[in-house]
């Protein structure tokens, strides 16, 4: 049975060789996987870096800017994510990229200004003195609503110090400055000062006054950027400033204006905006010392495409001294490609050779092996990524309400006793924990259209509940053993390979959210604890006259599978490592018989704690930009102490709570824990007959809900992994009461 399986499995992972274009999906996710890339060296003394903001700009904008193309010949680019503590809008996204951490700045994009701009009580300066107490430089620019960011971040449940760039910069006797802005008739927009500005507000240089912009009779808004003055102001900038973030501004009007503005003046000023734009950076470039200046070129806020499509990662771009060709990426994310907002500070203190500040948690970008057509690799990953992300909600929510719906009829067949219809529910049972799986191998198919997938999903989840039903009654291999061990082996295979299906699988990542990039994600993480559990209890049961191997076997596949959860380089999934511990160790001891006493359940949190604490260590003491997120909130804990220990208890609560009351997910997990709780009562004798025939995998059942239980405690998205893990739970015990009560009537109650 297991040979068959075995051979089945390895035919669903490898059906034909994969050709360059016959599974796009796969091909989108793996460009440059493998490896961390190099570091962007540290400037030389003297060097500077030049930040050019073309907010609302897209990837295939750049297909349109010819110096742009020619600049990536020598440069790096890749995907950002845009994300901050508040909406996506541009007054956050530019403060985030400042603070190196998600914060908000809601309101105060209209409230920069040269410290001698007049205002109607005095000039920028004196009313920023009247509110902070602070005298400035007159030659400074100043954000007159630094209070109110500071107040509006200061119940985050983490660290953040808004500024905390420039203060460093300052910190390190280095200036900075800001040119241009992006106003528009209805208002100020003068966010960039919150990319270069202090922790007090302040940056030491530039001008972001009306006096960088143009009248323009054709584009909206009248009032466009004066690329020249821009230009000119850049020339005179003084020779100390270290920073410069130079905002371009009218990509940004016209995506503000357009509800008001016909879709072809829109298109047509937009391609005259991308050729100035593209002008302009061709000009200064060649104002930089390609060997001491870093250009970056940054879009902070996601906007909508010519077509309307969204566009749901900006692009990036890194050229200049200690870069070389190829693809971003960073610690972060660890995906060639894809890069976080947070990552744009520390690149820039370690290019001019500053530490980063402990509050900021983004990490210094890196580039990957040189590739060729940067642009289309990452049209096709960002294509994909769109996709996924755009089916995911309904697919997700369609695949919970199929299981409600199953666990509510079946239910009334249980307690009504119809046994025929009980009949027809089994393989329907049974296409609950095959819909995991076929998740995972859709990647390895193209995907053109939502459609497509959806057929291509519904097609492959009614192949493989037939197969699996067919291998039962041809071969009599156990349903529960094929899928658990299709669905764990297939998991834990991915992860060893550096998860290519998870990456754009519909359970997989999501980029886009920015709540995981590598590892096994919460979700998949529940599955791997519920089909090992299932799996290895059903092969005990099935096998018993093999008990002994199959005992040790088992204690294997849970060490195995712990190893692959918890360890830095594979799974990287802290939450998940504890609920499989427990979980796994639980179930081992039960399958050996030990009662689960005060003195075993100890024994099971030291366990737990040992395992732990070996991956901290180790991954604590690898190099910087190649820890996970396990290492690095371990080097939180020892500079912070307990206060970061409780930041991190009341994040993760803050978040399972908020999940619990929106998510979709929590009506799954306890409807399937509600059902098992009743089918423990009712009918009477089921449960007990059961037990009797199954005794090893009713002790997994125990498994898999004390391994939901620690799940939903343990993980940030708990409620997402408890569920997931009972996908093995509360359909597989349903399919077992139903053959029972076909099977053996009299004996239920």
């Amino acid at each position: 049975m297991l040979i068959t399986a075995l051979i089945f499995f390895v035919a669903l992972l490898f059906p034909v060789p994969l050709q360059a274009d016959s599974a796009p999906a796969l091909q989108a996710a793996l460009p440059a996987e493998g490896k961390q890339g190099k570091a962007i060296s540290p400037a030389s003394r003297g060097g500077r870096v030049i930040m050019v903001v073309v907010d609302r700009l897209s990837l295939s904008d750049l297909k349109q800017m010819p110096h742009l193309q020619q600049l990536l010949q020598q440069g790096a680019l890749g995907l950002m994510n845009g994300n901050n503590a508040g909406a996506l809008t541009p007054e956050n996204t530019y403060a985030t990229i400042g603070a190196g951490v998600h914060i908000t700045a809601t309101g105060t994009a209209a409230l920069g200004f040269n410290a001698r701009e007049r205002l109607e009580r005095g000039t920028a300066g004196e009313e920023f003195h009247r509110r902070t107490g602070m005298d400035v430089n007159p030659d400074a620019l100043v954000q007159l609503g630094i209070v109110r960011i500071h107040k509006q971040n200061q119940q985050l449940p983490y660290p953040a110090r808004p500024g905390a760039l420039g203060s460093a910069l300052h910190k390190a006797g280095l200036k900075t400055a800001v040119l241009g802005n992006a106003d528009v008739p209805q208002g100020l927009r003068r966010q960039a000062i919150s990319i270069a500005m202090d922790e007090g507000g302040v940056v030491d240089y530039g001008h972001v006054g009306t006096a960088m912009l143009t009248d323009d009779p054709f584009f909206p808004g009248g009032m466009r950027t004066d690329y020249e003055k821009l230009l000119h102001a850049f020339d005179r900038l003084p020779p100390g400033v270290s920073l410069a973030v130079v905002e371009l501004g009218d990509l940004s009007r016209l995506n503000e204006l357009r509800g008001d503005v016909l879709d072809k003046v829109v298109h047509n000023q937009r391609r005259l905006t991308l050729k100035r734009v593209d002008n302009f950076i061709g000009t200064i470039t060649s104002r930089l010392d390609p060997h001491r200046d870093l250009l970056l070129i940054v879009s902070p806020t996601p906007g909508k495409g010519v077509s309307n499509g969204d566009n749901y990662l900006t692009p990036i771009m890194a050229v200049g001294a200690g870069v070389t060709p190829g693809l971003l990426s960073s610690p972060t994310t660890k995906r060639a490609g894809v890069v976080m907002n947070t990552d744009i500070a520390p690149t820039i203190l370690h290019y001019l050779g500053i530490g980063t500040p402990g509050e900021v948690t983004g990490q210094p970008m890196r580039v990957t092996a040189p590739q060729k057509g940067q642009i289309e690799t990452l049209e096709r990953m960002l294509n994909q990524l769109s996709l996924t992300y755009n089916i995911r909600p309904t697919i997700q929510k369609g695949y919970i309400f199929y299981q409600l719906v199953l666990l509510l009829v079946s239910l009334y067949c249980i307690f009504w006793r119809r046994t025929r219809l009980g009949r027809v529910l089994e393989p329907f049972l049974l296409s609950v924990m095959v819909v995991p799986l076929v998740y995972l191998l859709l990647p390895l198919l193209p995907q053109p259209t939502p459609w497509v997938v959806l057929l291509e999903m519904l097609i492959m989840a009614v192949l493989l509940t037939l197969l699996t039903v067919f291998m039962h009654r041809r071969w009599h291999l156990d349903p529960f053993i094929f899928l658990c061990f299709a669905n764990g082996g297939l998991i834990l295979l991915d992860a060893v390979l550096g998860c290519p299906l998870q990456k754009t699988a519909i359970m997989g990542y999501d980029p886009i959210v920015g709540a995981r990039f590598y590892g096994i994600g919460n979700e998949y993480m529940g599955i791997l604890i519920g089909s090992t559990i299932i799996g290895s209890t059903t092969l005990l049961t099935r096998l018993s006259q093999w008990r002994r191997p199959l005992l040790f076997l088992t204690g294997v596949i849970y060490l195995v599978t712990i190893y692959i959860l918890a360890a830095p380089q594979l799974g990287t999934n802290v939450g998940g490592t504890i609920a499989a511990t427990g979980a796994f160790f639980t179930t081992f001891l039960l399958l050996t018989d030990r009662p689960l006493n005060l003195r075993n359940i100890l024994c099971i949190g030291l366990g737990l704690v040992a395992v732990l604490l070996a991956f901290m260590i180790y991954d604590l003491h690898r190099p910087p930009w190649l820890q996970s997120h396990i290492g690095r909130n371990t080097a939180l804990v020892l500079q912070g102490g307990w206060p970061v220990v409780l930041d991190i208890i009341q994040r993760k609560s803050e978040l399972n709570i908020k999940l619990v009351r929106y998510t979709i997910w929590s009506r799954i997990f306890l409807a399937s824990l509600g059902s098992l709780v009743l089918l423990f009562h009712r009918p009477i004798g089921v449960m007990a007959s059961i037990r009797n025939k199954y005794p090893d995998l009713f002790r997994g059942f125990i498994g898999v809900t004390m391994g939901s239980i620690l799940a939903l405690i343990f993980n940030d998205s708990g409620i997402v992994a408890a569920a997931t893990t009972m996908v093995f739970g509360a359909p597989p015990m349903v399919y077992l009461v139903l053959k029972e009560i076909d099977e053996n009537p009299h004996n239920c109650k």
